[in-house]
């Protein structure tokens, strides 16, 4: 019956347009007082972010090194479809029973879609697939109450990433080689139940997603229409990134072994969702 409810959950939750977070676990704490463990977690998560204003700046320099003209402009940027995949391994440890401490490092691999709109009414679409590059994150869990069979806690998670895009193009005598440097950095505040259903565990709850980030643009090119008409530019523009959302996450965790358990999960709100899984083993 209680695995007919979670599927059901899940599959009402996926027919909405939700936000994402990526892998919360449950709220509650899992480790005694002087227990470690350790394991691995895999998110994926596709989201938006909040408008954000781009500051340009161009410099241009004839074949001869001399600086010609300068200008400064300004676009709005709409980062969507941004799709990122996190592996995790992570350390855990249990400062209290109540209260557990975890640390992970691991890959990231981020895709996404952004629209840009000049200040004259010009448009821009393109794709970035960005590299895969190294990501980590801290987070703690605080069980606040625990009962026979449900426990209630609360956690906090941050993650960093930084993370490059590389492009190049032509066209008509020009020939340009773009850069993209995202840098991001995410708090997650979640609260809930974790209810023993004997065997395993299900867990749920409301959290609070933000999002800060630089995303910095460079440009470099040159043009060659004939006639000595020739020379070089560079456009550098940087914006702050920035989305902050309440949502909601449900999930359930299995007993494999006594030291062993694995977990799955799903989380939303309004603009993107998330999915999640992880194994935790016990060391001690």
């Amino acid at each position: 019956m209680y695995k007919k409810v979670i599927a059901g959950l899940i599959l009402a939750s996926l027919c909405t347009s939700v936000f994402a977070a990526g892998f919360l676990g449950p709220p509650t704490a899992g480790l005694k007082k002087g227990q470690w463990g350790t394991g691995y977690n895999y998110s994926y998560s596709s989201q938006g972010l909040d408008r954000a204003t781009v500051k340009w700046r161009e410099l241009d320099w004839d074949d001869d090194g001399m600086l010609t003209d300068t200008y400064h402009w300004s676009s709005e940027l709409k980062l969507r479809s941004v799709n990122v995949n996190r592996h995790y391994w992570n350390i855990n440890y249990g400062v209290r029973d109540w209260w557990e401490l975890y640390f992970q490092l691991g890959l990231a691999d981020v895709k996404a879609n952004a629209k840009e709109v000049e200040d004259d009414g010009d448009i821009s679409k393109w794709g970035m697939n960005f590299d895969n590059d190294i990501c980590f994150g801290w987070g703690t869990k605080f069980t606040f109450y625990k009962g026979e069979k449900v426990s209630w806690g609360t956690a906090l998670q941050m993650n960093w990433l930084d993370t490059q895009w590389g492009g190049k193009g032509s066209d008509a005598g020009d020939v340009w080689k773009d850069t993209v440097d995202l840098k991001t950095w995410d708090l997650l505040l979640s609260i809930g139940p974790t209810v023993d259903m004997g065997g395993w565990k299900l867990y749920g709850g409301p959290f609070y997603y933000y999002l800060a980030g630089d995303y910095d643009y460079t440009e470099k090119g040159s043009w060659d229409y004939g006639e000595g008409d020739s020379g070089t530019w560079r456009d550098k523009g940087h914006a702050n990134l920035e989305a902050s959302h309440f949502g909601g996450f449900l999930g359930a965790q299995f007993d494999i072994s006594k030291n062993t358990s694995a977990t799955v999960e799903y989380s939303f709100t309004g603009d993107g969702w998330a999915v999640g899984t992880g194994i935790l083993i016990k060391l001690n």
